[in-house]
C-alpha cells in the first residue's frame, strides 16, 4: 500500500506539480483535522499551539498527537542518556528545534535542566521566545561555527536534522558538535536510513547503493533550500560512520527498519564525543 501511494503521489507531482500537490494536501489536513483539532483547543485554552502551517511543515497537522509525541521524545530522549549526564543541572541542546515540540516537556521528567534550543528559521524562534518559558532560543545561521562556547553541553539531540543538510556541510556540523559538547558529552541524531529507500526511484536507489548518499532536492525544476522540508539527504549507516568516527564513538545504533517505532524510521545514532 505504501509504494503505491508513493507511486500515485509521484504522478500527481509530475501531472500537477510538487507544490500544488503540497498545498492541496495542507488544505485536505486541515479539513480533515478540523474537528479533531478544534476539540483539542477547547479542551486546553492555556496550551500555546504553533500555526497549522509549522505543524504541518515540520511534524503533522494533529494538536494531539504533536504534544503526545513531543512529551514521549523528550522521556525518551532523557532515558537514553541518563548515564551520562551529570546530576546537577546538565546542559542540553535541542539542535533544530523548530516550534519546540520536544523541549519544552523536558522539564516534566528532569526539572534540574539548563535548556537550550536552536534553529534557522527566526519566525519560529520568536514564537518560542513569546510561549515555551524554561529555554534559551536562539536563530542559528545554516553554516557553521554557533556562538555557544566550547565543551558547554551535556547532551545535544537533533531529530531530523541531518535527514535536510547537504553531506557537505554535515562533516562540519559533526566537527561544531564535537566543538561544544563536554568531553564525553553525548549527541543524539537521526539520519534518514534504508527505511525510506521505498520513497525513491528506482535510479535513485541504484545511486544510493552505489555511493551510499542521495540528495533529492529539486521541486518543479527549482532548487529546494538545505533545511527545508523538501529538501532530503538519504544516507547508508556505513556512510554516516565515516563521517562521525574521526569526533565520535558510537554508543547505540537503531536501525529504523529493526525499530521503525522510535523516530518513524530514521536511524538513531547515540554518539559519544572522543
Amino acid at each position: 500500500m505504501t509504494a503505491l501511494k508513493t507511486r500515485l503521489k509521484k504522478i500527481l507531482e509530475k501531472t500537477l506539480g510538487a507544490v500544488l500537490i503540497k498545498q492541496m494536501y495542507f488544505k485536505f489536513e486541515k479539513i480533515s483535522r478540523f474537528r479533531q483539532n478544534s476539540q483539542f483547543r477547547k479542551n486546553n485554552p492555556l496550551l500555546a499551539i504553533p500555526p497549522d502551517k509549522w505543524l504541518f511543515e515540520t511534524f503533522q497537522l494533529n494538536y494531539q498527537k504533536y504534544f503526545d509525541d513531543g512529551n514521549l521524545a523528550a522521556n525518551e530522549i532523557l532515558k537514553w542518556s541518563e548515564d551520562f549526564l551529570p546530576e546537577e543541572m546538565p546542559a542540553i541542546l535541542d539542535w533544530g528545534c523548530g516550534t519546540g515540540r520536544i523541549v519544552q516537556h523536558l522539564h516534566k521528567h528532569h526539572p534540574y535542566l539548563l535548556l537550550y534550543g536552536a534553529d534557522i528559521n527566526n519566525e519560529m524562534i520568536a514564537w518560542n521566545h513569546q510561549n515555551i518559558k524554561g529555554v534559551h532560543f536562539s536563530n542559528i545561521s545554516f553554516q557553521t561555527p554557533t556562538t555557544y562556547p566550547e565543551n558547554y553541553f551535556d547532551l545535544i539531540y537533533g531529530i531530523s536534522v541531518f535527514t535536510h543538510i547537504p553531506i557537505k556541510l554535515q562533516n562540519e556540523w559533526i566537527k561544531e558538535m564535537n566543538r561544544i559538547i563536554k568531553p564525553t558529552g553525548i549527541l543524539l541524531v537521526t539520519t534518514m536510513g534504508t527505511f525510506f529507500n521505498k520513497q525513491l526511484a528506482q535510479n535513485e536507489r541504484n545511486q544510493l547503493v552505489d555511493t551510499g548518499i542521495f540528495e533529492k532536492a529539486f521541486i518543479e525544476n527549482r532548487m529546494a533550500m538545505p533545511g527545508n522540508r523538501n529538501y532530503s539527504v538519504y544516507e547508508k549507516p556505513e556512510y554516516f560512520e565515516k563521517i562521525i568516527e574521526a569526533n565520535f564513538k558510537i554508543i547505540h545504533f537503531y536501525d529504523g527498519n529493526i525499530y521503525p517505532q522510535k523516530f518513524g524510521g530514521q536511524d538513531l545514532w547515540i554518539l559519544q564525543k572522543k
